[in-house]
């Protein structure tokens, strides 16, 4: 199986473990992308409906957005320059996602970040509130411009809000970019809960990073384990 198929593979299951989640509005919109590792190209989801992708609905793309290989649906042939953007301005990504998850959306439709204040978005690596770029038409050079803005203007993330309109999130690979997606949406959730309560409290800055370099040192202790009777002997 070649490099491509495995990768059209990864995305098709990926689209049919998103809409099974739940996670997706009731319309099942949205686009995932991946770049295809040490080449300037990515493939494409070519339709807008999670429930209706095959290895066939998705297309080849490089970073100029230029169309190589497949073929796109004109609806989401609008939204091909917003997965490139985020290709140029982050090297590192390996797969992009956008949906309309419900309760991140409900931010980005109100312009207001995602403030840190639950300890799974600390955990995942978002030591800072999840920023909003401005509205812009879907894919038109506005959108675009305004997400560049926003991506030059904070710190590395894996995740913007699109006023109006989104999520994006972004990672070295399509779990990645799909975990930061459910921690956003799950954080949005909870935050917005909080508010019946008071609202939500954020967490210091310092106890930020206090909590992932705990993280951190756990992680490099490796695993723990109980040696047997025989071997204490």
């Amino acid at each position: 199986m070649s490099n491509l198929r495995v990768l059209r593979n990864q995305i098709v299951n990926t689209s049919e473990n998103l809409v099974k989640s739940g996670i997706l509005t009731r319309s099942n919109h949205g686009n995932l992308s991946v770049r295809v590792p040490g080449t300037d190209t990515f493939l494409l989801t070519s339709v807008s409906n999670f429930s209706q992708i095959t290895e066939d609905e998705i297309g080849l793309f490089d970073f100029e957005n230029n169309l190589i290989d497949g073929s796109v649906a004109p609806s989401s042939a609008e939204i091909i320059p917003m997965h490139g953007i985020i290709y140029k301005k982050r090297p590192e990504a390996g797969s992009v996602l956008h949906t309309h998850s419900k309760f991140a959306t409900a931010f980005a439709v109100a312009n207001k970040t995602i403030p840190v204040a639950y300890e799974a978005m600390v955990r995942f690596g978002f030591a800072e509130s999840i920023p909003v770029a401005k509205y812009g038409p879907r894919g038109s050079q506005e959108s675009i411009e305004n997400i560049a803005t926003t991506l030059d203007d904070t710190k590395p993330s894996r995740a913007i809000l699109l006023e109006n309109h989104g999520v994006l999130t972004f990672g070295t690979t399509i779990n990645e970019a799909v975990a930061a997606n459910n921690v956003i949406e799950e954080s949005a959730e909870i935050i917005i809960y909080a508010e019946s309560l008071g609202g939500a409290k954020l967490i210091a800055p310092e106890m930020r990073t206090f909590a992932q370099d705990r993280m951190q040192k756990f992680a490099e202790a490796g695993v723990l384990k109980i040696r047997s009777a025989d071997a204490k002997n």
